[in-house]
């Protein structure tokens, strides 16, 4: 399934199946990607001194744009390091997955709150990933409840869950319905695995909550994720807002 308003990918792995080629040769190979499945620009990560994704943002700013992973446990200098990746790439988003972190750090510590003051400054939306992880670590630091906290402390922050959320994906639900600054990306999911109360909440009053990331599961290819999009049991007014016009406003593109 395509859209005719040119989907927005949330989250895109630009070297993903193009081996060790030339940056040209691995950019051309990633528009071409995009152009196949009819994605308009997608997000992705960034980091300094990253010669690929400064070649990318540079040569295709209209196709791509900058996501940033951060840890706070590094304290000021992690701050200072988003501050110049903003200035650098025109930052939109700022991923983070608490429970892979070294030490894992829960989303509602403290040590979190300086990198969500600094989205709030500087614009850009903050994308943790919640629920239990594919990964064989402990889960307590992704658990849906500890983002309620975060989101009425930071109602300005624009924060999409990411990575399922489950098994609390009823919670992120009411919660979503509670918080009007949360979201939920469709990262890390196969279409046809996007949870059943997910789908219930686009169709009946959460349209404009819900994004499009074309990030596959471990082990699954991207292509799958464009193949199946057709066995999501979205309503008809829900696709143009999964598939571009949420990604627009909540990643201020």
């Amino acid at each position: 399934m395509t859209f005719d308003g040119g989907v927005i990918d949330g989250q895109f792995a630009l070297g993903e199946g193009h081996g060790a080629r030339t940056v040209d040769a691995v950019i051309a190979g990633a528009v071409a990607d995009l152009d196949r499945f009819g994605v308009a620009r997608a997000g992705i990560p960034v980091r300094e001194g990253d010669v690929l994704a400064h070649a990318a943002l540079t040569s295709h700013p209209d196709r791509f744009f900058a996501t940033a992973e951060v840890d706070p446990g590094r304290g000021m200098a992690e701050l200072r390091r988003l501050e110049r990746l903003a200035r650098a790439y025109a930052l939109r988003a700022v991923t983070t997955s608490p429970a892979l972190l070294r030490p894992p750090l829960a989303i509602d510590d403290a040590r979190f709150y300086p990198l969500l003051a600094k989205c709030v400054e500087l614009d850009v939306a903050f994308c943790p990933s919640l629920g239990v992880p594919e990964a064989r670590v402990p889960f307590w630091p992704q658990k849906v409840e500890r983002i309620d906290t975060v989101a009425c402390f930071f109602p300005e922050l624009r924060i999409v869950m990411r990575s399922g959320c489950e098994p609390w994906q009823a919670l992120a639900v009411l919660l979503m319905r509670t918080n009007p600054n949360l979201f939920y990306l469709t990262s890390a999911l196969l279409p046809g695995r996007i949870p059943a109360e997910i789908v219930a909440f686009a169709n009946e009053d959460g349209a404009d909550r819900i994004l499009f990331a074309s990030e596959p599961p471990a082990g699954e290819p991207r292509e799958r994720m464009f193949k199946e999009l057709s066995e999501i049991g979205f309503h008809g007014h829900v696709w143009p807002r999964y598939l571009r016009e949420n990604a627009f406003r909540v990643f201020r593109l």
